[in-house]
């Protein structure tokens, strides 16, 4: 089927019987795009990559009048390794434009080969060319752009050509994934608890009592909400939802919730107690306690009866009392880059709250988009929340991550956003599961989409004669000349914070953010203000800023300005009694020598900086802020960056600048000694803590107070919306969800080295255990069943028989040996088998779902 799009109105126009040859327009049909990567040369720093261009038309493409758009994330092209007669330039972003040559010329049937070589190494699937689009047409006017329907990336080479010898990486093959999961072996469920995260204290005896159809709950008053929930989860296990009514009283074979802050020690601790009885009575230090017990109770029901609708359930006579470790359990989400669907954002708040989470870091602008509705500034999403092909941008942002010519394309991912009223929704919805949301509106950096939208809004308003009113939110120094590459090779994407306009756009912004609360019925408490990320050379040739910075020399110079912004930003916020979070470099400021280093004006005033870059030298910095008396929320992006690829192996999804992310990365840290937890880097070497940590600060004791809590990332550059984000958080999520929630584990003070892992593999035993026979089988139904990871098995053939693995223990291991994939059917692996033939395996859920298929050499 055609895919084509009219992006403006064409008007009529008259060309020549010798131009209709060669410049008929074709359609998207017409034209065949493929893209093959053919290794990488490790020590020489690039890779090769060929496009072929195919003619399928009836028409010659010729050296005018079209071009190739395509999204690839990356360092640039190595312009002298271009073949095909066609230029790729760099347009903006992680957009390239491929243009012909004078010599270029296409006849029908033919096809060209476009080589060329990027600088750093391609590793997996998500770092392909994405969306491209081919337009016609020189001129706004008249042009013409089309999704190429007809594009195929071709499979990727043996793993021998993306890890070379010399690379020093080991191929991520069956074999590696079998190492790798060389700490697991399968337990008896008596062996492992029933809850996660664990709980402080859990006992159960042999006793068993049965909810059946007869259930009902009773509620203290005030409780409503949580007996609400709990008879709706119900409702899914039994087909009806018991009935809720006020009282205090336990009975046998129902439940009963309660408030008690005398003898629960905290607000958000809980004690669960089962009995033949009183039934099930839940207490709590407040309703967020209430509710955390309420999900225990979830948890310690037998797996399987989620599967499908059941008269009675059997749970275990026990008690469990707990208490959360941090006040502080966040998972931040980036629907800026590609929007996310509301009804999915909802399905993560879901997973949040049964895992005990409690803050959900909503990143809603940034340089591809702008996603919450301002009513009062319609601009910002008009034109700042749409993405498609454009040559000026005064209607739309260009296109992004393979978001396509169509700016009313939503299956994209490019084009949406959250109205106010969906907004307020979201807000109640998690509100009800006791999850505060955190949005983010990001300066001075991270803001293409915004400063576009003001051009717009500063244009549409001169033309109607209103000048005061269009430089209201202007933000940006029109004779500015810097030269910069933002971290996503943007060139024009931080506000001038030398002018009022960033400053007054924000603050209106906050108020309309604050009013959208106050509909919700809540309160907002906290608002994060991004502020990272800002690219050196920035306002360097800005004449305001020249001005500027000789009025207030007390600056320090253009390198503080940033610190100066993030400083007018806390009077805005303070005025208003809010917390400014932010990305660290909120809390920092350069020093005489150009250091960063804690900014002793903003110690003891209400900023709260989240620290993500744990990278290299920066491990430290936690521990930095913290120690000089900040409040520090850790985000540690090796450990927590969910968008970050599980492993090396080229089918997997995600990106990998930072490492690579699995769900034990966030089980093993360590919050107070993020060396202990640091053992390698991301390919796998190990670190020499003598050298490698050399000189970094430790978490002195009297700090430990002032790290607050941890958060989990969820960047979108390569999340599409629809479930694909829940394959990237779970199951990473739980691993969080146990650190969070238990706070540094027994082990993390264990000083040997080797006593230390042993126990940490130990304790990581147990909890795979949990997660493969009691969560995953659980997520399989939980409200509508996850689109989960499922981890491929490892294997090696030893002496002719079969060994496997897999991640965690109590997934079903299947495979074949005449070269079929396998299924759901095929033989089932329990123990060293004797086999032969072309081998693969793979491992499947309780619904039948496969993991990637791993080929066994």
């Amino acid at each position: 089927m055609k895919r084509s799009l009219l992006l403006f109105m064409i008007p009529c126009f008259i060309i020549s019987c010798n131009q209709m040859k060669e410049s008929a327009i074709p359609s998207g049909a017409e034209v065949a795009l493929t893209w093959e990567f053919e290794g990488n040369h490790a020590t020489d720093g690039y890779y090769d990559a060929v496009f072929t261009l195919e003619n399928r038309g009836d028409t010659i493409l010729g050296a005018r009048a079209w071009a190739i758009y395509v999204n690839q994330l990356g360092s640039g092209i190595i312009q002298e390794s271009v073949t095909g007669k066609v230029a790729i330039d760099h347009v903006n972003g992680d957009l390239f434009r491929i243009t012909p040559t004078e010599e270029f010329i296409l006849a029908p049937g033919e096809s060209v080969e476009i080589a060329y070589r990027n600088p750093g190494q391609m590793i997996n699937i998500s770092e392909v060319p994405m969306g491209p689009y081919i337009v016609y047409g020189e001129n706004k006017a008249d042009q013409l752009a089309i999704l190429i329907d007809q594009y195929e990336v071709l499979p990727f080479p043996a793993l021998e050509k993306i890890f070379p010898p010399g690379s020093g990486i080991e191929l991520p093959d069956a074999a590696w994934v079998y190492k790798q999961n060389s700490a697991v072996s399968l337990l008896e469920p008596g062996e492992t608890g029933k809850v996660l995260p664990t709980p402080v204290k859990e006992i159960y005896s042999e006793e068993t009592i049965v909810l059946d159809r007869n259930l009902k709950i009773f509620q203290q008053d005030g409780l409503e909400n949580e007996a609400a929930y709990l008879a709706e989860c119900f409702k899914q296990l039994t087909g009806s939802a018991p009935a809720t009514l006020e009282g205090e009283t336990g009975a046998s074979g129902m439940i009963t919730l309660i408030k008690d802050d005398t003898g629960i020690n905290g607000p958000e601790s809980y004690q669960v107690s089962i009995t033949a009885d009183k039934g099930i009575v839940i207490s709590g230090g407040s309703d967020a306690g209430v509710f955390y017990g309420i999900q225990t109770l979830l948890s310690m029901l037998p797996p399987e009866v989620w599967a499908e609708e059941g008269g009675k359930i059997e749970v275990r006579t026990g008690e469990v009392l707990d208490q959360p470790a941090f006040q502080y359990r966040g998972m931040h989400l980036d629907i800026a880059r590609n929007f996310i669907e509301p009804a999915h954002i909802k399905r993560l708040i879901d997973a949040m709250a049964y895992y005990k989470l409690n803050k959900l870091h909503l990143h809603m602008t940034d340089d591809e988009g702008w996603r919450l509705e301002i009513p009062s500034i319609p601009e910002l999403t008009d034109l700042g929340a749409i993405r498609g092909h454009t040559l000026d941008e005064r209607d739309h942002l260009t296109p992004a991550y393979g978001s396509g010519p169509d700016p009313a394309a939503t299956s994209s991912h490019g084009s949406g956003y959250l109205s106010r009223e969906t907004f307020i929704d979201l807000l109640q919805y998690a509100d009800a599961r006791h999850i505060q949301v955190i949005p983010e509106i990001n300066f001075p950096g991270h803001a293409r989409a915004a400063i576009y939208a003001m051009e717009a809004r500063y244009e549409r308003l001169m033309k109607e004669g209103k000048q005061e009113e269009a430089e209201l939110y202007r933000l940006i120094d029109p004779s500015d000349a810097s030269v910069y590459s933002s971290a996503q090779i943007f060139n024009d994407n931080v506000v001038c914070v030398c002018t009022e306009g960033p400053y007054r756009l924000f603050e209106k912004v906050v108020d309309e953010v604050n009013l959208m609360y106050q509909d919700a019925g809540l309160v907002l408490t906290t608002l994060q203000t991004g502020g990272d990320e800002v690219p050196r050379g920035v306002w360097t040739a800005s004449p305001l800023c020249q001005v500027f910075l000789e009025e207030h020399p007390e600056i320090g110079g253009v390198e503080n300005l940033q610190a100066y912004f993030g400083e007018r930003l806390l009077e805005i916020l303070e005025r208003k009694d809010l917390v400014m979070a932010g990305w660290e470099e909120v809390a920092m400021k350069k020093d005489a020598s150009g250091k960063w280093i804690p900014n002793p004006k903003l110690l003891g005033k209400d900023v709260l900086p989240y620290v993500w870059n744990s990278l290299d030298s920066n491990l430290d910095l936690g521990n930095r802020l913290a120690n000089a008396g900040f409040p520090v929320v850790l985000c540690n992006v090796n450990n927590f960056y969910f968008d970050l690829a599980y492993t090396h192996h080229p089918s997997e999804q995600g990106q990998f600048w930072g490492g690579f992310v699995k769900t034990r990365s966030a089980f093993d840290f360590i919050p107070y000694d993020v060396f202990k937890s640091t053992l390698y880097d991301k390919w796998g070497h190990p670190y020499d803590p003598e050298s490698d940590f050399k000189g970094m600060e430790q978490l002195r004791p009297d700090a430990y107070k002032n790290i607050i809590g941890l958060q989990a990332e969820l960047w979108s550059e390569k999340v599409k919306g629809g479930t694909m984000p829940e394959y990237y958080y779970l199951p990473k999520l739980i691993g969080f969800a146990e650190r969070a929630w238990v706070g540094q584990a027994s082990w993390g003070t264990i000083r040997e080295k080797e006593e230390r892992v042993a126990a940490m593999d130990l304790d990581w035993n147990r909890f795979a255990n949990m997660v493969g026979q009691r969560e995953m089988p659980r997520l399989d139904y939980l409200f509508g069943g996850y689109n989960y990871r499922l981890p491929p098995p490892g294997a090696i053939v030893k002496e002719g028989k079969l060994y496997a693995n897999v991640d965690f223990p109590g997934l079903t291991i299947r495979y074949t040996t005449d070269g079929t994939e396998p299924g759901a059917g095929s033989a089932a692996y329990y123990q060293p088998v004797d086999v032969s033939g072309k081998l693969m395996i793979r491992s499947f859920d309780s619904r039948g779902r496969g993991s990637r298929i791993s080929v066994v050499e």
